[in-house]
């Protein structure tokens, strides 16, 4: 902590620790959000938690419901749809722009994250998954070079962490299998500098996650999660 001092504000290091609970699944999704509480289980003072929040309420991560209090956001159909829309239009853009000005070392770094992925599913390492996947795309978005698109992409990449962490609990090898199946026919595309076919191929693969994850948000709302407090 003392060397993290140096150099961010307490308000920066509150944000971080906090949405690192979130994106690693320490809170479930709809669960109530306490200021107090949460100041007091990572040891800080309220103000830069409170800070922190606000923040993560600009990232979508939170809600804050009149006279009701704070939420750690539970992603209804309507939601995903909106978000969704919105990625498709996005990860278009961004493999046109990385299909012109990708270089070998880029191309290497892809390949790099396919056969870490490939290694993880192996071992059955989900979690590693989950930010692979991330990654991945995140990795088409930088090679774009596209400061603006760069900063969208990885806001929405934490609400599709979040909302996938509760989707892939189920059958996550089958899932993983798929998700690495249709990483590897954009790399593919990407390689042969087919810019349609790289297109066809992300928009399959967010195709597939807004499937699984309507089907997720029918049987949460039909069966529902515990609210737990979170602390």
């Amino acid at each position: 902590m003392e060397s993290l001092l140096k150099h961010k504000s307490l308000n920066e290091i509150a944000y971080e620790i906090i949405r690192d609970k979130i994106l690693k699944g320490e809170f479930e999704p709809g669960s109530r959000i306490r200021e107090d509480l949460l100041a007091e289980a990572i040891s800080m003072s309220r103000t830069p938690v409170r800070e922190a929040i606000n923040r993560l309420i600009a990232d979508g991560l939170i809600i804050s419901r009149v006279r009701k209090g704070l939420y750690l956001v539970q992603p209804t159909s309507p939601e995903i749809d909106d978000y969704i829309d919105i990625r498709c239009a996005l990860e278009k853009l961004a493999i046109e722009k990385c299909i012109k000005k990708i270089n070998e070392e880029q191309k290497t770094k892809l390949r790099a994250n396919l056969q870490q992925f490939r290694a993880a599913i192996d071992r059955g390492d989900f979690e590693a998954c989950n930010a692979l996947d991330a990654d991945f795309h995140m990795t088409i978005a930088q090679i774009a070079n596209n400061g603006k698109l760069i900063a969208l992409l990885r806001d929405l990449s934490a609400f599709f962490q979040l909302a996938r962490r509760t989707e892939k609990r189920e059958h996550p090898k089958e899932k993983n299998e798929q998700t690495f199946r249709e990483h590897s026919l954009i790399f593919e595309a990407i390689m042969a500098g087919d810019t349609e076919a790289a297109c066809n191929a992300i928009m399959a693969n967010i195709e597939t996650m807004r499937r699984n994850l309507h089907a997720d948000s029918v049987k949460t709302s039909s069966t529902g999660r515990p609210n737990s407090l979170i602390a």
